[in-house]
């Protein structure tokens, strides 16, 4: 048919026939976000194929429901979350594993910009990807995952393969422990995006989301890698966790993820709630993002630049003890975070508590 949309659109279509086990081609159009003619061209080709036959509205064939289930993958007994956003009752029990396995995963590491997000914001990450029609039956790839998302989009057992890609070896480790004892099959590579992506990881993948560092490089550099991973570039979809930023930075976000070949499909505030981020207020905005034919990776060899907050924006804070001694904290000092001098003691009198916030410093 040489559609504009690609071959996600035929997915979206048949995705949305099998939800809804009967719908008119208006009806079809509007959920898909495809005009109306070539919504029902899509349905006639698929009529001519054996896969959908119309009955008072585009139904599946028994042929089609096995194509549907057996080669896409997609889930027999799914119904979409009211709003894409919440946790709905019947996930509870994958809401409390995920409860327990986020309360024991490795502490964040500010250095890279890590602030673990809700294990409810992980949930609610992998049934949105799965009402959009973006993990069943899908390869997803996970560009960084202190979140453990991965973890919770596994749980749903509906994905064909589960990728993460992270520098800290320390996660990597604790999902393979979880993926091990639940046998979810999550795949976890350890590398830094810094780096060209692997070639065995380029072009293999459905879909992706990240949660960046929450700099403009970060955000190329996290997005040109996913982009480089996706198998088809016209129609995909990727999903991107980042902060409101001042309108001329934000310009400036919006300004990449275009010149990539990519559009915000849907955006979502505060979205991601966070363990921590107390700057940002706790929260992030979720982007749905269409890649188009035209994508290209901004960057596509090593990355020398910084990435990181505390190498772009380094700021260093002055801590009283209630002894009176100044302590300096920051990516360059002897203490990186206040929970790391809490943990050590002051240098002083050795005390682990009774810091007081004094001054705050930013490099120009």
């Amino acid at each position: 048919m040489r559609l504009k949309e690609g071959e996600e659109a035929v997915r979206r279509v048949l995705g949305e026939i099998h939800r809804r086990g009967k719908v008119g081609t208006k009806d079809l159009a509007r959920a898909t976000r495809l005009p109306t003619p070539v919504a029902a061209a899509i349905r006639r080709e698929l009529e001519k194929a054996g896969l959908v036959a119309r009955k008072g509205g585009a139904i599946l064939t028994e042929t089609g429901k096995e194509f549907v289930e057996g080669v896409l993958g997609m889930v027999a007994d799914h119904r979409k979350t009211e709003g894409s956003i919440g946790v709905p009752p019947v996930h509870e029990p994958i809401l409390e594993k995920l409860r327990d396995y986020s309360s024991r995963r490795p502490s964040a590491n500010p250095k890279l910009d890590q602030a673990h997000a809700t294990p409810e914001t992980a949930l609610r990450r992998a049934l949105y990807m799965l009402d959009g029609g973006n993990l069943a039956g899908r390869n997803a790839l996970f560009l960084g995952d202190d979140d453990l998302t991965s973890v919770a989009a596994g749980l749903l057992r509906v994905a064909k393969g589960i990728t993460v890609v992270d520098i800290d070896g320390r996660l990597l480790e604790a999902i393979t422990g979880i993926s091990e004892k639940e046998g979810l099959g999550i795949e976890c590579v350890l590398h830094d995006l810094r780096e060209p992506l692997p070639e065995e990881l380029r072009g293999a993948f459905d879909t992706f989301l990240t949660d960046p560092p929450y700099t403009i490089p970060g955000l190329e550099l996290f997005l040109s890698r996913g982009i480089q991973a996706l198998r088809w570039r016209k129609t995909s979809t990727a999903y991107l966790a980042y902060p409101d930023k001042p309108p001329l930075e934000m310009l400036e976000v919006h300004g990449a993820i275009n010149w990539m070949g990519l559009f915000v499909d849907e955006l979502i505030p505060r979205f991601n709630m966070y363990i921590g981020a107390e700057i940002l207020g706790n929260t992030t905005s979720m982007f749905r993002l269409v890649v188009t034919g035209e994508a290209r990776p901004i960057i596509t060899g090593p990355f020398r630049g910084g990435i990181y907050t505390g190498e772009l924006r380094p700021t260093t804070r002055v801590y009283k003890c209630r002894c009176g001694e100044a302590i300096e904290v920051g990516s360059t000092k002897r203490f990186t975070t206040v929970e790391e001098l809490k943990s050590r003691g002051c240098p002083s009198c050795g005390k682990k508590e009774g810091f007081r916030l004094a001054e705050r410093r930013r490099a120009d």
